[in-house]
């Protein structure tokens, strides 16, 4: 994706927040996450390249890892250093400080880091999917009690089903913009997952200027799906499919041009259904507020 422009990824018209330590600068007093307690030195997980393909120039440096770029066919690998929860002392954040050297990063079996800023998919925000990492505390603890923070996640997502429909007509002018967003959560027995399903289409007839007229045509679409493993707190699959399309005619000169990723990585060792379980499907326990900002992109 040109600079000017950004992938739709950043410019998503909403963000999703769900109030995590993870977004604090400073964690309340009485108030602490915790870790799963697998998470201990020399444990190692893997996660399969299962799927990867880029096409056009759309911007792929979610894909770097430490020097190198990840590609379809490879394993990626981290190996717990230290205790997980001792590292973080119930801040999440402690987890991100790079001199807290706590995991390292292998592909394809060889070593590649121990910097989490090296690895391109260490940060999920990138999917437009709200402000996630590969690794999530799986407890929350305040005043009140001890709180599955997956279970916590779930019932304080509202779901979106977005539609906004654009359209000018003006003498020698027609633009048309149809923008459609769905998200949604699931919560089974091994994992908790956050899906959303975007598109944007929008139509310009510009003839103000005889001697400058043009037409354009331009469709993004955006289907991305994260699943977290509830008993370890580990992304366990990430699916996440870019299209966009746009063909520009100006003064009979026809630009085509096509950009695109197609990304599926799945966890080796892990579960990753996510088929319903109506039994964790509990209301109430409200504990986060979701902020749900509608930002329309501007080109």
């Amino acid at each position: 994706m040109r600079n000017s422009r950004k992938m739709i990824l950043l410019g998503v018209f909403f963000s999703l927040i769900i109030i995590s330590s993870l977004n604090s600068n400073n964690i309340v007093r009485g108030q602490e996450y915790s870790y799963s307690l697998l998470l201990v030195p020399d444990v190692t997980y893997e996660w399969d390249v299962t799927t990867l393909t880029v096409v056009g120039a759309a911007s792929t440096s979610f894909l770097d890892y430490g020097v190198e770029t990840i590609s379809q066919g490879d394993t990626l690998s981290a190996e717990i250093l230290l205790d997980v929860n001792e590292t973080a002392i119930g801040d999440p954040l402690q987890l991100l400080n790079i001199s807290n050297v706590w995991v390292e990063f292998y592909l394809n079996s060889e070593n590649v880091s121990t910097n989490i800023y090296d690895i391109g998919i260490f940060d999920l925000s990138w999917t437009g999917l709200g402000n996630y990492y590969f690794l999530e505390p799986t407890l929350y603890t305040n005043s009140t009690g001890a709180y599955d923070n997956f279970l916590i996640y779930h019932n304080s997502y509202s779901e979106v089903n977005y539609e906004e429909r654009t359209e000018i007509n003006e003498y020698a002018y027609y633009e048309l913009e149809i923008e459609n967003a769905v998200t949604s959560t699931k919560l089974s027995r091994d994992t908790w997952s956050i899906n959303i399903d975007y598109s944007n289409v929008e139509t310009i007839d510009n003839f103000r200027n005889p001697e400058s007229w043009f037409k354009d045509h331009t469709t993004e679409t955006l289907v991305a799906e994260l699943r977290f493993n509830r008993e370890t707190g580990l992304l366990t699959y990430l699916q996440y499919t870019f299209n966009w399309h746009r063909i520009h005619e100006i003064e009979g000169s026809l630009d085509d041009d096509v950009e695109g990723v197609d990304l599926l990585i799945e966890s080796t060792l892990l579960p990753t259904s996510s088929s319903y379980d109506w039994s964790f499907a509990v209301a109430g326990l409200v504990v986060f507020s979701i902020v749900v900002v509608v930002r329309r992109k501007r080109k």
